[in-house]
């Protein structure tokens, strides 16, 4: 199973996993939930239409309600879904992302958080 990273950022979860490449994979819904978006349908069939060919992977967690299955998105997904948007938090969890969640990854293979945020790793 791949390692589980799971990051709270503003009350929010951000469950990350790495794939058999290292490169790490961001769920879908969380994203959505953190960014405000309401319908993760409708950007999975944008980030589908965008990147012709793409295979999106699934994931299982563990859940209050058992185990369930969750898009996971590819880093440049992730970026089209953060260009897409022009919500305030987006800009914010844009630079999060780019500043300090990937580079920590990239570097350490985890990300260390503040008192404010804290990760969990399973």
């Amino acid at each position: 199973m791949n390692k589980e990273l799971i990051f709270q950022r503003e009350g929010q979860e951000i469950r990350i996993i790495k794939d058999e490449s290292g490169e790490p994979l961001f769920c879908l819904r969380d994203i959505c939930d953190s960014l405000e978006m309401e319908n993760p349908a409708n950007i999975k069939n944008a980030i589908l239409k965008e990147f012709e060919g793409a295979i999106l992977n699934i994931h299982p967690f563990q859940t209050q309600g058992g185990i369930q299955h969750f898009t996971m998105i590819t880093e440049p997904q992730l970026y089209f879904m953060l260009m897409r948007s022009d919500k305030p938090k987006a800009r914010d969890f844009r630079q999060w992302v780019i500043n300090e969640v990937l580079p920590s990854i990239r570097k350490e293979g985890s990300y260390s958080v503040g008192a404010s945020n804290h990760a969990l790793r399973h």
